[in-house]
């Protein structure tokens, strides 16, 4: 290297470094600014009453198959819960508790006369325990408009497969939860039911886009959630609020019902989610979402954690990224030091420098889902005109959010050479899948801080791109709680494994759950 090359070198780093700074600090000075406008509107949930609400939905399917509980009782909690918590945090847009509190009497009455027999509650793990699902995924009866003003009113006719299939486990749905539109932003708001609020501190963001189902769940509002994910949308909230979001595995779940979705597609970043408050719930809801396929994941098998290879990477060290606060740094560190001590095998820190390329993958990837995005926010009715919705939205007003206009922005900007976005993608997955097989996982980042003030996500549109990269790479991931931060707000890693390894991400999800508190309830920081 000569020297007019190693000092430009010097210089780029130095350079580098002043940006992060830069940026690191701007991030601080943004939070500051937005403080000043929230931080008085700060509203506080009421405490949990009813200890019901702090149990596992597992549990207490295990308390009505052994008739310890009723089903009517457990949802008339939930139902109670929600009707103190939902004006607060405007969660759930859509219900059905007349119609959930006769199909509950209906089970305990055929669980008394003994209509129901032990069988059936094998074949229905989840029978007589109630759950929620977001409003862009299809629920008979309910609403469906994705967030889209030509939408307002719109009902589903039928179930989507995932909602189906809890309904085939016993699982009794209460209602819809909000999200962005069309599902497209890391933040839940629309035109049509406003914004959703973050339980611990109603000030934040709760995520998107499965927003409504993580605030509703960490407000004990809500058992097991249906999530769904096509750039971190299950995973996003549920680090927010601190709940467990899974990725399954691509192919496994059918997507019809979700908002367009035919359940046709062969190729897509699209995958539902499971969500629930605790580990153990995991593999029976996903073995209920999976159905048939659920043999693939072979979830029944042992996973043993003394055995498991575990890799990990610090930073991505995407430039679209914000700074990694201290805290989200140290929970990452802090889990690979707990696993040490368990695994026979040391830890192994990755590096991989295609990692700094993940939205513009992601981006390319998504640029071939088969969807028209300006045909999709006009419900199909031909393409809106984007230039004169964009100007109509910073002058006069229109019907989409500034979430909505941004992507419609983003679309001018140049498109993401195709050669080169599917030979990055190969080898990135290559080189993962050379680590990743049936016996290790990778424990990755999920956010550079905790859930920040409402609409500053439009200061940093890229923060998902940690979440985004494992839709690219199509792998299975849960987001794992990792209890609380500084400011009382979730933090939490991702654990991500091979294709059809779901059962190793939830064996380690499970293990940090007992060594790091996992799911807090936010009443313990909230209540005066």
């Amino acid at each position: 290297m000569t020297t007019k090359n190693r000092r430009f070198k010097i210089l780029w780093y130095y350079l580098f470094k002043m940006f992060l700074c830069i940026r690191y600090y701007g991030d601080l000075l943004i939070d500051k600014c937005f403080s000043m406008h929230y931080d008085p509107k700060r509203e506080f949930l009421p405490k949990i009453k009813n200890p019901i609400l702090l149990e596992s939905a597992s549990s207490l399917a295990k308390k009505i198959r052994k008739r310890e509980l009723k089903s009517e009782d457990i949802v008339q909690a939930f139902i109670d819960r929600i009707k103190e918590v939902n004006p607060i945090i405007n969660a759930i847009v859509d219900q059905r508790f007349e119609a959930a509190l006769n199909e509950a009497k209906e089970i305990d009455q055929d669980i008394a006369n003994g209509t129901i027999q032990d069988v059936d509650f094998k074949n229905k793990p989840f029978l007589g325990v109630p759950f929620t699902s977001k409003e862009s995924t299809a629920a008979e009866g309910l609403s469906w408009t994705f967030g889209l003003i030509k939408r307002r009113g719109r009902k589903a006719t039928f179930d989507a497969d995932c909602v189906s299939s809890m309904k085939k486990a016993g699982a009794i749905l209460l209602g819809v939860t909000n999200v962005p539109q069309l599902n497209l932003w890391q933040e839940t708001s629309n035109p049509i039911y406003g914004l959703t609020k973050n339980p611990y501190n109603t000030t934040r963001n709760v995520g998107g886009s499965s927003g409504g189902e993580s605030s509703i769940l960490a407000a004990c509002g809500s058992l097991i959630g249906i999530g769904t994910d096509i750039g971190g949308s299950c995973r996003i909230p549920a680090f927010m609020c601190g709940v467990f979001g899974h990725k399954i595995s691509n192919n496994i779940v059918n997507l019809r019902g979700l908002t367009y979705r035919t359940g046709e597609e062969k190729e897509t970043m699209v995958s539902v989610g499971a969500m629930t408050r605790y580990a153990e719930d995991l593999l029976p809801f996903i073995k209920a979402l999976a159905g048939p396929k659920a043999d693939e994941l072979k979830l029944d098998m042992p996973v043993s954690l003394k055995r498991l290879k575990i890799y990990y990477i610090t930073n991505p060290k995407d430039p679209f990224v914000s700074p990694f606060r201290p805290e989200i740094h140290e929970i990452l560190l802090k889990a690979v030091k707990h696993l040490e001590e368990v695994c026979s095998e040391k830890p192994q820190e990755l590096v991989f420098e295609n990692l700094k390329y993940q939205y513009k993958l992601w981006k390319y990837w998504m640029s071939i889902e088969n969807t028209n995005f300006k045909n999709d926010i006009n419900d199909k009715k031909g393409e809106v005109n984007a230039i004169a919705e964009i100007i109509k939205h910073f002058t006069i007003g229109g019907d989409f959010t500034t979430a909505t206009i941004f992507s419609l922005i983003n679309g001018y900007l140049k498109p993401v050479d195709s050669t080169w976005a599917i030979e990055t993608s190969l080898s990135l997955r290559e080189s993962f899948l050379s680590k990743l097989d049936d016996n290790s996982v990778l424990l990755y980042p999920s956010s550079p801080f905790p859930a920040s003030y409402h609409h500053t996500a439009l200061f940093r549109p890229y923060n998902f791109d940690c979440f985004a990269i494992w839709n690219v790479m199509k792998f299975p991931v849960t987001q794992v709680p990792m209890g609380l931060g500084s400011e009382g707000l979730p933090i939490g890693i991702q654990v991500v494994a091979a294709p059809n390894q779901d059962r190793l991400c939830v064996a380690v999800a499970k293990h940090l759950e007992s060594a790091f508190q996992g799911f807090v309830p936010p009443v313990i920081v909230s209540d005066k």
